[in-house]
């Protein structure tokens, strides 16, 4: 079997001829690495991080595929927790696509080949994330350690993977694999760099760029693309997914914080922007959400604060600050890692 390195040289090979001059398989390739940017990790690199199997001990020991799925039939799940209104949706679905002959057996993703955790101020975020569907295992005691947790939740996942919206299919995201047609599988951070965020402490998520009412959505996959899905494809594997708009995720955050360090930001009386300026949130500052209203967002702010630690002469009130552009509709502000819910005393 090739290593990581003549894979890449297999695989990147021959992108110098024209598109039309290929072969089908050539042309899906090419259009595939194109579109995803796909970064191949050579071996000896230090970013190989053992792919670990699944333990016979792991609570998940469901196959990769959902029982008595029949491939040659149209799969409709029609979530009803996606971003996308399914009544929205077309009727007509796409059918599930042949898996690969063969697919191999399951693998953790490594940890040193998922990127982007924590985005930049510039990151292109889009309109919510795509994860498990099932989320209960946060909070439970001891949820680090379930095979769920991170981005360990990959290896049980199935999802067909496209060119474009109705475009050809030229791959599979399966088993913590990346499978594309007539390839030889990668394996998902350890032979190939992929882009994840956390926005929920302890969950690793990839960001949803949009999402079309027909059911069609494009996630960011790599650092410099993205692919293609569809939603009635979210519950192929034995790990059911879904599209999370951003405001049910930051409204769930214990804390959050500005994506622009170093300023201080508006809070209003009301959730419009002409609205009577009630305070500045500083950049050192604690911001708790409590609700949201469009593009606003009422929080909680206690100022000033050094992490979790009040400091003298503070104050806390509420009021409405944007927490998504109104032009762009970009993310303003971001999930804070750090759980401040049960901070230490008052500095003296």
């Amino acid at each position: 079997m090739p290593t990581p390195v003549q894979r890449s040289s297999s695989i990147l090979g021959g992108f110098h001829q024209p598109l039309a001059h290929r072969s089908p398989a050539a042309r899906i390739l090419a259009l595939a690495t194109v579109m995803l940017g796909l970064a191949l990790i050579p071996q000896g690199t230090g970013m190989a991080g053992a792919a670990t199997p699944v333990s016979p001990t792991d609570s998940v020991t469901a196959p990769a595929l959902a029982p008595g799925l029949d491939l040659n039939q149209d799969f409709q799940t029609n979530p009803n927790d996606d971003l996308a209104d399914p009544q929205a949706k077309q009727d007509a679905s796409p059918p599930v696509p042949p898996l690969p002959t063969a697919i191999p057996e399951a693998v953790v993703p490594a940890n040193e080949g998922i990127v982007g955790l924590t985005p930049g101020p510039e990151d292109n975020l889009g309109i919510g994330v795509l994860q498990p569907r099932n989320l209960d295992f946060l909070d439970r005691a001891a949820w680090e350690t379930n095979p769920l947790a991170y981005g360990r939740w990959l290896r049980s996942v199935a999802l067909p993977l496209y060119v474009g919206p109705d475009g050809e299919h030229w791959g599979w995201m399966v088993n913590g694999w990346l499978i594309i047609n007539g390839y030889e599988p990668m394996a998902i951070g350890r032979d190939a760099s992929f882009s994840m965020v956390e926005a929920r402490t302890g969950l690793y998520s990839f960001p949803v760029l949009e999402q079309r009412i027909d059911g069609w959505f494009r996630f960011q996959y790599t650092p410099a693309g993205s692919a293609w899905a569809h939603l009635d494809h979210l519950a192929v594997g034995a790990v059911a997914l879904t599209l999370q708009p951003w405001e049910d995720t930051l409204a769930t955050a214990s804390h959050i914080r500005f994506r622009r360090h170093g300023l201080s930001q508006s809070l209003r009386t009301e959730p419009r922007g002409t609205a009577s300026l009630q305070a500045l949130v500083a950049p050192n500052s604690r911001i708790r959400p409590l609700a949201i209203d469009g593009d606003w967002m009422r929080v909680e702010v206690t100022q000033p604060v050094q992490g979790c630690t009040i400091l003298p002469g503070h104050t806390t009130e509420e009021g409405w600050l944007r927490w998504r552009d109104e032009a762009t509709q970009a993310l303003l502000v971001w999930a804070v890692a750090v759980d401040c819910s049960e901070p230490g005393p008052e500095s003296e």
